[in-house]
């Protein structure tokens, strides 16, 4: 698969809080239906100790996330073994978004754990 780095929204982002906002990507003018892109997140070093619980979808207008929108919340599985290096979650982008867009986890006593997410136009198969 082929990343453009201009569509990774955390590049092994570590996750030490129990709320964490990923980078903001611009993904084109408001309101334009597109084709969409995939949003893959990967937790690419295992936690020692907690758990990504939930990763929220949003858009905004602005760069700054002035007035963020919730488009999305996917509460992970408990299945999920993240003591291991794991694919946590794959999800189309909606076709109608803002500007802007971004993810935030949160997570339950983090301690350890990086992830990998971007937009492509494929997923790896789990």
């Amino acid at each position: 698969m082929i990343i453009d780095g201009d569509l990774i929204l955390s590049e092994n982002q570590a996750i030490s809080a129990t709320l964490v906002n990923s980078k903001v990507i611009y993904v084109g003018p408001s309101n334009k239906v597109y084709h969409t892109l995939f949003v893959n997140v990967t937790l690419t070093t295992p936690f020692t100790g907690g758990k990504i619980n939930k990763v929220k979808l949003q858009t905004a207008s602005d760069l700054a996330f002035t007035t963020p929108v919730d488009l999305m919340e996917v509460t992970l599985l408990d299945g999920i073994d993240q003591t291991k290096t794991a694919n946590l979650t794959q999800f189309r982008l909606p076709a109608a978004t803002q500007d802007y867009v971004r993810l935030v986890y949160t997570a339950t006593s983090p301690a350890g754990g990086k992830v990998f997410a971007t937009l492509n136009k494929e997923v790896p198969l789990r």
